[in-house]
């Protein structure tokens, strides 16, 4: 068969979220899938060193309405095409659609801000609308997002697969890991940008409570991209606490240092209000690192009993599994063995062979 990728969002560096997810299926893809030709949509040319393989790449318009039109009047069409919900193109002719949707966060935590508001509506209400309506078959990250499809788009049970993401094996980088400053340990670590859906004010106002009641030296890492008023309104409560010596913001962290971070961690502390998937949870269970995660969401799903489940909008509740992890070395190291076991179920080739599997059934 000839399939059909739509390489959007295409990052070469540091991509995260949606972009490495568009990576990783464009490096397996062909592996996973020899017998089969791959065609590879990107506004500008890929990477060959960065993603190897037997495909074609084929160069679109880089502007929206354009692209919408090289979709309509394509040529020398594929048998299949995906792309990420809701990229163009939105209407393909003569080609078996398979959009892939990896969560539907603003359905559930409406956005803030009459152009947040407009964006969210042209997106959700009407192009995603599009886009599923002419699909032959959805693909969804987890069952909890096929949930969501179903609930908030009335899709038949029967038109989506549940294709689980896999996860970025951080241990190829542990030789040119970046040794964690003592002065830190021990620490509680959170990885992902600092914003409301993440519970980054969640997880302070937990570690905040966690030192009121404990007699600890104990610090909270935060890695990732921060900003803006709700930062800054975090940075309040720290002051507040008087905690603005144990609570770090290290920014965006990759390779090597997120390696390091992860493998002397107490834990990874992960209660997002909704994920898609839940990378970080498979990230820091494959390096032995124990995880408190929320019981809602794909969350509970990928991390099955491996992990501490808390209700994220419970701030006692992440509070107190904080202290468990602190006090309880016979419980962290129950949750080092099943995460490391819980963590090989999920895999990039895996994945690239399920979604390889959902277009043969076509």
């Amino acid at each position: 068969m000839r399939i059909g990728f739509v390489a959007e969002p295409y990052e070469e560096r540091n991509a995260s979220g949606m972009g490495y997810v568009i990576l990783e299926l464009m490096r397996n893809l062909p592996k996973e899938g020899p017998a089969h030709e791959f065609l590879f949509y990107s506004s500008k040319p890929i990477d060959r060193a960065l993603v190897p393989g037997a495909y074609e790449n084929i160069i679109v318009p880089h502007n929206f309405l354009k692209k919408l039109w090289f979709f309509f009047t394509l040529k020398n069409c594929p048998d299949a095409l995906i792309f990420m919900v809701p990229m163009v193109p939105l209407i393909v002719r003569g080609v078996h659609a398979i959009p892939m949707c990896q969560e539907l966060a603003s359905q559930k935590i409406p956005p803030q801000g009459l152009s947040a508001k407009a964006f969210a509506f042209l997106r959700d209400q009407i192009l995603m609308r599009l886009s599923f309506a002419r699909a032959s078959h959805i693909i969804a990250a987890s069952e909890a997002t096929k949930k969501d499809l179903m609930h908030f788009y009335g899709i038949g049970e029967d038109r989506i697969a549940v294709s689980y993401d896999g996860f970025q094996s951080l241990e190829v980088y542990k030789d040119e890991a970046v040794p964690v400053n003592e002065n830190l340990k021990p620490y509680f670590f959170f990885i992902g940008k600092v914003k409301y859906r993440k519970n980054v004010h969640g997880i302070v106002s937990a570690f905040i409570r966690f030192k009121k009641r404990m007699s600890s030296n104990c610090q909270l890492v935060i890695a990732g991209d921060y900003g803006g008023s709700y930062y800054e309104k975090i940075q309040e409560d720290i002051k507040e606490a008087g905690l603005e010596q144990n609570v770090h913001f290290v920014g965006y962290t990759v390779k090597g240092a997120l390696y390091a971070y992860y493998k002397n961690a107490l834990a990874c502390v992960f209660p997002s209000i909704n994920e898609g998937f839940g990378m970080p949870i498979v990230e820091a269970m494959s390096l032995g690192t124990p995880v408190i995660t929320s019981n809602i969401s794909s969350m509970a799903e990928v991390a099955d009993d491996a992990a501490l489940l808390v209700d994220p909008h419970n701030v006692d509740a992440i509070s107190e599994a904080m202290e468990r992890i602190y006090n309880g070395e016979a419980l962290r190291t129950e949750l080092i063995t099943k995460g490391k076991d819980r963590a090989t179920i999920f895999s990039w080739p895996k994945a690239a062979r399920e979604y390889i599997r959902v277009v043969e059934a076509l």
